[in-house]
């Protein structure tokens, strides 16, 4: 299984390396899609989130 480091290098992340990127649990993930503060992206049964929108999120700090 590829490491969390080499997985923040591409661009799309599942929604388990997307919440240990933010160091959130995939309930508060969920809780961020529903609040419309994060788009998520469904491509054969999983769930992407754009890693561009995740910084963006860390930038504008109202995560």
């Amino acid at each position: 299984m590829e490491s969390v480091i080499g997985s923040i290098q591409r661009k799309w992340l599942t929604t388990e390396e997307a919440a240990k990127y933010l160091g959130k649990t995939k309930v508060a993930m969920w809780h961020l899609v529903s609040k419309g503060m994060l788009i998520k992206r469904k491509l054969g049964g999983r769930l992407y989130f754009k890693k561009s929108e995740l910084d963006q999120l860390i930038e504008s700090s109202i995560y």
